[in-house]
């Protein structure tokens, strides 16, 4: 799995199981699939990104892709929302008085 992150700020775009490389085709502008390799960008969600290091597709925002593993980030999620879950709980019950 690879997140996406914004060189811009850091943030995380999003992250994906695969992804579509693409480039430029000069003459027409248009976008072509390719390999990771002959990649200028991505696209993600229906929008294109330039790849930090390439020539890039001539979009708004450079990304890099970070490879990570998809089941350590499930687990993470997993704690995060488990732990969020116990705040809320104890907000409640101090909020209720019990």
């Amino acid at each position: 799995m690879y997140k996406i992150i914004d060189t811009k700020d850091g943030a995380v775009i999003g992250s994906a199981e695969r992804l579509l490389f693409i480039r430029k085709k000069t003459s027409t502008g248009c976008f072509l699939s390719t390999t990771a390799k002959d990649a200028q960008g991505i696209a993600f969600q229906g929008t294109p990104y330039n790849l930090q290091g390439r020539d890039g597709v001539g979009a708004e925002d450079t990304v890099i892709l970070v490879e990570v593993d998809a089941g350590t980030e499930a687990d993470e999620t997993a704690a995060a929302l488990a732990e969020n879950s116990a705040a809320i709980d104890n907000i409640i019950i101090s909020m209720l008085g019990v």
